[in-house]
């Protein structure tokens, strides 16, 4: 049996599509206001019989920051995928991020801990691996150094990581997925999905930044795939290893172009300098409540980091999705999903 936190997000509803797809049993942890819509948008990606599948998903109500919830829905469970989490990068939302990120991890693991679960899969983020020793790329032997240059959302998730090592140590069977920009259809409105609607609508400003980005189905695929295989050397189930997950390395600038063309707009001409970011962060911050530009994210647009998935291929045998392909396929349903709301 399956259990997925984070299943209305867009990593855990792919990820749910996934399992059901493949005939496995899915239990999906929601809150009580969570919107279930999101899974089955997504699973109407992956077939007509979308309906009939969604009705398999059992859902059971608990929330990671309160681990009696935890307790309650982890009996007869076999794997733990964990993608529930927050995303924010507002230094004025650390205590919550820590609460999310860090304390609702410890809270998973240690439920895990206690209900003897076999399999535990954790989705962190590459923002654990701050490249400041700026090494040419970046792989999994970049460790966290503390640095005034770490941003909030970077903390939480790394203490979130600290309490799944803390996990393994103690008997937990646990990996660890480091995903690169996550792109993909459906859950319109979060995280990387902003940054298509903003292509959809036109904008002017590029930076010329480099980071890597992932296919959705990508990252999930690779997620079930260590849940299932055996360590190559030691023919266990993968146990204590962490994976970057990341297909191209692009700049920016490359993916608002190749949006922007997709959605027959006007590629952005201005290349925006930290200047230009920090007066946008301002007035932001003055006028707006949920503010996008922050100094992390203007620190991220004007970065140059080159990601390896070396590992993950090698362990998987598995080769990512072409950019230009998930930019095309997302940008398709992208276009559907305007046209019908």
């Amino acid at each position: 049996m399956n259990f997925i936190t984070g299943a209305t997000g867009l990593i855990g509803s792919h990820l749910t599509a996934h399992l059901l797809m493949q005939g496995k049993d899915v239990i999906a942890l929601k809150r009580v206001n969570s919107n279930t819509k999101n899974i089955e948008e997504i699973l109407s990606f992956y077939t007509t019989d979308y309906k009939e599948l969604f009705k398999k998903i059992r859902f059971v109500e608990g929330d990671i920051t309160d681990i009696y919830s935890l307790l309650d829905v982890l009996d007869n469970i076999e794997q733990v995928y964990h993608c529930a989490g927050m995303v924010n990068f507002e230094e004025k939302r650390i205590k919550e991020l820590l609460l999310i990120n860090s304390e609702g991890t410890a809270n998973m693991v240690n439920a895990c801990l206690e209900k003897g679960i076999q399999q535990f899969c954790h989705v962190s983020s590459v923002a654990t691996m701050p490249n400041h020793d700026k090494k040419a790329i970046v792989d999994e032997s970049v460790f966290w150094k503390s640095s005034p240059e770490n941003g909030a959302y970077a903390i939480s998730k790394y203490n979130g990581e600290r309490e799944v090592w803390r996990a393994a140590e103690e008997g937990l069977n646990v990996c660890i997925v480091n995903p690169s920009v996550v792109l993909g259809a459906g859950c319109w409105g979060q995280s990387s999905s902003r940054l298509i609607a903003e292509c959809y609508k036109g904008t002017r400003f590029f930076t010329n930044g480099v980071t890597g980005f992932v296919d959705v189905k990508d990252v999930v695929h690779c997620m079930i795939g260590l849940m299932d295989q055996t360590d190559r050397q030691t023919g266990k189930k993968i146990n204590g290893k962490r994976f970057v997950v990341s297909g191209d390395n692009q700049s920016f600038k490359y993916v608002l172009d190749q949006f922007h063309t997709a959605f027959g707009k006007k590629l952005p001409s201005i290349e925006a300098g930290k200047w230009i970011l920090k007066t946008g962060a301002l007035l932001e911050k003055i006028f707006s409540s949920e503010p996008r530009i922050t100094k992390t994210t203007i620190d991220a647009a004007l970065s140059k980091n080159y990601f390896s998935h070396e590992r993950i291929s090698t362990e998987l045998n598995f080769n990512f999705t072409p950019l230009d392909q998930t930019i095309t396929y997302v940008a398709e349903k992208y276009k559907n999903y305007r046209t019908n709301n």
